[in-house]
């Protein structure tokens, strides 16, 4: 009787380690998703501004066009969801408004193309997640002197949304590897979605292109 009283004892103790550590394991993903939220908001505001001082000397109407956009964005930011995921609809609206700023700031010098569905669904997807990739193919897909091409494109079922973009690329003497969008991009799927999502980045001599496939989380309604 007390060898089983003990044995007990043992089992109930450690199903509670166990649950403690998952306890722990849970706030420390939770914690991890935080910080990175709170780099993307700097880093994604800091381009947007360097972008708009490119204007201010010649192309004075363009920076204050670009200040009402980047007002739109901001308040998009603002008063986003502390859960870190957002409606696919607001995702593609912020897109919208950031393509818009770019194309304030380099007229008609490149190719922009961007499909979205007409009416996507009305589940969720994480906040500012699929701006890094558009950024990035603006930072690194541009010439002035040279032709260039972004093209994106989003397609959604009632489970998973697929997100593509793809861009020119051209020789610079000084390219960087990969900045800290991406990586905190990877990190976070990693949090958020574990094995359930594929992201593949095809970088070839003068293409680049990322697809992202991720599920779509739905909130009830009753919320």
């Amino acid at each position: 009787l007390l060898g089983m009283n003990l044995g007990v004892k043992l089992y109930f103790k450690s199903e509670d380690d166990m649950k403690s550590l998952h306890e722990l394991e849970r706030k420390n993903l939770e914690q991890q998703l935080e910080v990175l939220k709170y780099q993307i908001n700097p880093h994604f505001l800091m381009n947007t501004l360097n972008n708009i001082h490119a204007l201010v000397d010649f192309n004075p109407d363009g920076a204050k066009e670009s200040i009402v956009e980047l007002s739109k964005l901001l308040r998009y930011i603002l008063y986003k969801d502390d859960s870190g995921f957002l409606t696919i609809d607001k995702e593609i609206k912020f897109i919208n408004h950031y393509l818009r700023l770019m194309q304030i700031r380099y007229s008609d010098s490149i190719a922009i193309e961007a499909t979205f569905p007409e009416c996507p669904p009305e589940g969720e997807i994480p906040s500012l997640m699929l701006i890094t990739f558009v950024e990035n193919a603006f930072k690194h897909g541009i010439s002035y002197k040279l032709p260039s091409f972004i093209k994106i494109n989003m397609t959604t079922d009632n489970q998973r949304m697929l997100f593509t973009v793809g861009n020119s690329k051209h020789p610079t003497p000084t390219r960087k590897k990969e900045g800290i969008g991406l990586m905190n991009v990877k990190k976070r799927l990693d949090i958020i979605f574990g094995d359930d999502y594929q992201l593949d980045i095809d970088d070839e001599e003068d293409t680049y292109h990322v697809s992202l496939n991720i599920p779509i989380r739905w909130v009830r309604s009753d919320k």
